[in-house]
């Protein structure tokens, strides 16, 4: 009978043993699993990377003069906006922007160069911070930019609208003075 208790207990021994080796098992086969989990992206974080990467193509071939990739970045109905109270303020297609886009050139010296200092992208659509570098027939055009893209489903570029300072476009393109004095928060 002494025998027999202690074969029970050995078999009680064994038992918590392998259970305990199990669990130890499990344990570590977690913490493996865990460690080579990759976090998945959302899908908001998906199209606002999607849309920097198009962005960023879009006015890389325009700053170069690469209009076959840049009209491979924009949808059909594709417009573009300069904002302002200049002449040539207004939407434009594609081909009537590539018209202006070369009436802009023949106002400067040796063509326009644009950086960028910022990009900010959503699910819709980016804007793209730049300044402007150019020597206009009337002396130097250093101008900054703020382009406004919406970006269609099919990753696009459906629209882009440009702001800019009319004021200095017109003294250094065009050559005209603006009339009056400038005044400071003080004066008004």
């Amino acid at each position: 009978m002494h025998i027999e208790i202690e074969l029970i207990i050995l078999e009680i021994i064994n038992h918590k043993l392998f259970k305990m080796k199990k669990i130890f098992f499990l344990i570590t086969l977690i913490s493996i699993i865990s460690c080579e989990q990759t976090i998945s992206k959302s899908e908001n974080e998906i199209l606002i990377e999607r849309n920097n990467t198009i962005v960023s193509k879009n006015f890389e071939a325009y700053n170069t003069g690469d209009f076959e990739v840049f009209e491979s970045t924009i949808s059909d109905d594709f417009t573009f906006t300069l904002r302002g109270e200049l002449d040539i303020s207004g939407t434009y297609t594609y081909q009537e922007l590539l018209k202006a886009a070369g009436a802009f050139q023949s106002l400067l010296k040796n063509g326009w160069k644009g950086y960028v200092d910022k990009i900010i992208s959503g699910v819709n659509g980016s804007v793209i911070v730049l300044s402007g570098k150019a020597e206009g027939v009337n002396g130097e055009y250093n101008n900054d930019y703020i382009w406004l893209y919406s970006i269609n489903e099919e990753g696009k570029v459906s629209s882009i609208t440009e702001y800019l300072s009319d004021i200095l476009f017109v003294k250094q393109l065009y050559g005209q003075e603006i009339c009056g004095e400038k005044k400071t928060m003080e004066q008004l």
